[in-house]
């Protein structure tokens, strides 16, 4: 579901003229905020104008507005890199008071390990921006982050007590202050807007009401403040995909109270109307979420074929995009195609959704434990794995089957539990080199200025132009680029294009070169059905790489997809 409605509320459309570094350097500081707005969701032009303003603020030692300018890069990237801008704010202003900061990067940190499914380390920022919030009396953060807390104690804790702190929260925002308290911590160039906010504040609210009363599964009350939700979204003037995303957020819940309560033609005539929007948006989880309730409701009115199919696609969908379970009720997924496996006697598919329905509970486990430890009994499973080792025994004394086809199960399993193994070893590699980063990345809050790196300020700036000018011109489709020949051409040496590169692109020469061609391919790609028709080794010279197998692991470094995936999905 959407539930960064706070964040959104700062983008508006993205503008369609290029965005030239000149014209960035003769921008005001708040006219390049209000443009970083705009191009958001734009990540190259939105990295541009946010490394602009986080320059001027170095050059200035202005350490506000370097917090800002680390704020807005850590919204445009994959949670991992989102997560180290926002330590860069904590370490800039853990010793300051502001209003603003660093609790806006707590909640930053906690939006974003809530996307990857660690709710612990989520919750625990939240709580900390929460807490921050407080201290500086900045009401519209502690909204924020309650309203975080709302939603993940309603899944996972006590729902009762969900509900109160909504109400809590609620009091807030009707009181005859809250414009008031909004406008201390609102910057100059958005007050205008106050209005607006407050109005989805409203809105936000019914949301967590729905959602509180969908949790409780108190269904009439739900329905109430989904109905009255989209009347008072109805009122709202503001940003239109702020609009759009209350609007689809009221109609999923409502799928899912039609659902509870069997009105099950209302479920597919109401999840028919939702998914081409969701898809256009490329709204994976809320996807998932209503092809799970469609899948469902079809098997209830015997079209279970069909039911399994949309099951199939949203269990392929957490394959494909790693997601986790995110709420309890997510694991009928796969007691459901366990079942229909079962009585198909697909022995192989039983283990594989036994399996996936073990791992499920774990992570429920895992959550309750953090929350609300006395619910975890409800998911000890032992029978589960005494079923999964039945089966196994089953196949092994099967003189029906034959020998091979025994063999090859055990080697499917021998073979999965060595991926699990493997992919732990690989997870504890991740954290360390993680820990690693955020000290680079703090080493470098300190010294990423052309003084610092010894280049002097003239040739730094002419150096940053000429890149812009080489990406431009796409100078990078080039075949054998090398540092030692774009240095002669920028009319410099070797060392200081390749410091200037390191710290303004965060690559070395081969990495920036190397991203700057897989990300014309992939851009290409959408719009030239023409280029998707050549092979691969066809698109890697079109495209300045020696051979295919060096695009092919360029591409899937930057993207963690195979081009040939990427192109079989773009033609679909």
């Amino acid at each position: 579901m959407r539930l960064f409605i706070f964040f959104l509320f700062l983008t508006s459309s993205i503008v369609a003229q290029d965005i030239t570094q000149i014209s960035l350097n003769k921008m005001e500081d708040e006219a390049l905020l209000t443009l970083f707005n705009e191009v958001e969701f734009d990540s190259i032009k939105a990295e541009k104008v946010a490394r602009t303003y986080l320059d001027r603020a170095r050059k200035e030692n202005d350490t506000i507005k370097m917090a800002r300018g680390y704020d807005r890069l850590a919204s445009i990237f994959h949670p991992e890199k989102n997560i180290q801008f926002a330590d860069s704010v904590i370490f800039l202003t853990k010793d300051i008071e502001n209003i603003t900061f660093p609790a806006q990067a707590y909640a930053l940190k906690g939006y974003e390990y809530g996307i990857i499914g660690d709710l612990k380390l989520s919750t625990k920022n939240y709580v900390k921006a929460y807490d921050i919030a407080l201290i500086n009396k900045n009401v519209q953060q502690q909204l924020f982050a309650s309203n975080r807390l709302i939603f993940s104690k309603s899944i996972w804790g006590n729902k009762i007590e969900a509900l109160e702190l909504q109400i809590e929260r609620h009091k807030i925002i009707k009181n005859k202050n809250y414009l008031k308290e909004i406008k201390k911590s609102t910057r100059e160039g958005f007050k205008h807007k106050i209005e607006d906010l407050k109005l989805s504040d409203e809105i936000s609210s019914f949301e967590n009401f729905a959602f509180c009363y969908l949790n409780l599964k108190q269904l009439d009350s739900a329905r109430k403040y989904v109905e009255e939700g989209l009347l008072l979204n109805k009122k709202y003037n503001g940003s239109e995909s702020i609009k759009k995303n209350h609007d689809l957020f009221f109609k999923e819940i409502s799928v899912e109270i039609d659902y509870y309560e069997t009105n099950y033609q209302n479920v597919i005539n109401k999840s028919n109307e939702l998914l081409p929007t969701l898809k256009l948006n490329n709204d994976i989880k809320s996807i998932q979420n209503i092809f799970l309730f469609k899948g469902l409701t079809l098997i209830a009115l015997k079209s279970e074929e069909e039911g399994i199919n949309y099951l199939r696609k949203t269990d392929s969908m957490y394959d494909k995009h790693n997601y986790t379970i995110m709420q309890p009720y997510q694991r009928v997924l796969y007691e459901k195609l366990l079942k229909y496996y079962n009585d198909q006697e697909n022995t192989i598919k039983k283990i594989e959704y036994l399996k996936k329905l073990i791992d499920a509970d774990s992570i429920i486990k895992r959550n309750y434990q953090f929350f609300e430890p006395t619910l975890i009994k409800e998911f000890e499973n032992p029978e589960l794995f005494k079923e999964k080792e039945q089966i196994i025994k089953e196949l092994k004394s099967d003189n029906i089957k034959s020998k091979s086809f025994l063999w090859i199960t055990l080697g499917i399993l021998s073979s999965s539990i060595l991926l699990i193994l493997i992919y732990y070893k690989k997870q504890r590699t991740y954290k360390v080199r993680f820990k690693e980063l955020m000290v680079k990345n703090k080493d470098l809050n300190t010294t990423t200025n052309s003084n610092a790196l010894k280049v002097p300020s003239e040739i730094y700036n002419d150096i940053l132009k000429k890149l812009e000018n080489f990406e431009q011109n796409r100078g990078f489709l080039k075949c054998n680029i090398s540092i030692n020949k774009l240095a002669k051409d920028f009319g410099t040496n070797q060392k200081y294009l390749s410091k200037v590169i390191n710290i303004e692109k965060e690559n070395n020469f081969s990495q920036y070169i190397n991203n700057l061609k897989v990300s014309y391919v992939f851009k290409e790609l959408q719009v030239n059905e023409r280029l998707r028709s050549f092979t691969i080794i066809a698109i890697a010279k079109e495209s300045g790489f020696k051979s295919s197998e060096s695009f092919s692991r360029a591409f899937y470094k930057k993207y963690k997809i195979k081009p040939s995936f990427y192109i079989i999905q773009l033609n679909k």
